[in-house]
């Protein structure tokens, strides 16, 4: 044994040296892919206090970096198949003592913090009025009109500041006035298209122009 050793040590360094390799570099790849997965932005637009019309609506951060919220848009799909595509931003209250993400509808949202961006019945409402909705009696004209209608929120993260839209879409049951999310759940987008397409929004939103479909 030990003379086989001797006669082929060199060989057998070579071998030695390639499994350490392979297994380091296998070792590496895995520490990185978890790595990535733990700095993955992971954001969730979804539903709480029920599904009524006074639900309201809740961004959760569940990545480990923290986001910075820019801006909420509502797109707004009627039976008729017309689409309008609104912000809608919260009041500032008269005299605050300090203002907060929730407050406003901007600001940073902190790892696994989710924060309530309003009753879907605001949120509706507000968009429809942006878009120049006749006035509804008591917005039940307006629930009956909507098929659907998308919340996008609109994020920077990450130290490069990457624009990520979450958006999630809801269906209106006008008749039980129920509001039911989209199975499919939260949409991430983040390819360049869509950051071209969020970039114009938050423009519009800036300059008080019409933001883009």
């Amino acid at each position: 044994m030990w003379q086989f050793i001797s006669e082929h040590a060199a060989a057998l360094t070579v071998i030695v040296t390639g499994v350490t390799l392979i297994v380091w570099t296998v070792y590496g790849q895995l520490m990185s892919a978890n790595q990535s997965r733990q700095q993955k932005t992971r954001l969730f637009v979804t539903q709480g206090n029920g599904s009524g019309l006074d639900s309201t609506c809740l961004l959760t951060n569940m990545g480990k970096e923290f986001v910075f919220l820019r801006g909420v848009f509502v797109d707004l799909h009627d039976r008729d198949g017309h689409h309008y595509s609104e912000p809608v931003e919260k009041e500032w209250q008269e005299q605050p003592q300090s203002y907060t993400a929730e407050d406003i509808g901007q600001g940073p949202v902190g790892a696994s913090q989710q924060l309530a961006l309003g009753p879907f019945r605001w949120l509706v409402a507000e968009a429809a009025r942006k878009a120049g909705l006749p006035e509804q009696d008591e917005d039940a004209e307006l629930w009956q009109r909507l098929e659907s209608f998308t919340v996008t929120a609109i994020i920077t993260a990450g130290p490069y500041e990457r624009l990520i839209g979450a958006a999630h879409r809801f269906f209106v049951d006008a008749g039980d006035r129920r509001i039911r999310p989209d199975p499919e759940g939260t949409r991430l987008r983040t390819s360049r298209r869509d950051v071209r397409a969020l970039n114009r929004r938050l423009r519009a939103m800036t300059e008080g122009s019409d933001p883009p479909a």
